[in-house]
């Protein structure tokens, strides 16, 4: 599956990014991909959120992407907590 990413905080990001994930991965290793893959600091305290047509969600970084209601091509803004 493919989730679409848009880090909302670095105007170099201005649209979503395909990035592979898995139904049963968590939140915290989606997260972990993103930042590897965009080499964004470490030391940054992250948030993601799932945009769907009844609103924002929060991804919580301990569930699964599953748990947290992720769907094949989702699209998912990271912003700074």
């Amino acid at each position: 599956m493919f989730v679409w990413v848009r880090v909302t905080f670095d105007d170099r990001f201005l649209c979503h990014q395909g990035v592979p994930a898995e139904p049963g991965m968590k939140g915290k290793e989606l997260l972990d991909v993103v930042k590897k893959m965009w080499e964004l600091p470490e030391d940054r305290p992250y948030r993601m959120v799932r945009i769907h047509p009844n609103g924002l969600k929060e991804i919580e970084l301990e569930r699964t992407l599953r748990e947290n209601g992720v769907r094949d091509g989702d699209p998912v803004d990271l912003d700074v907590a």
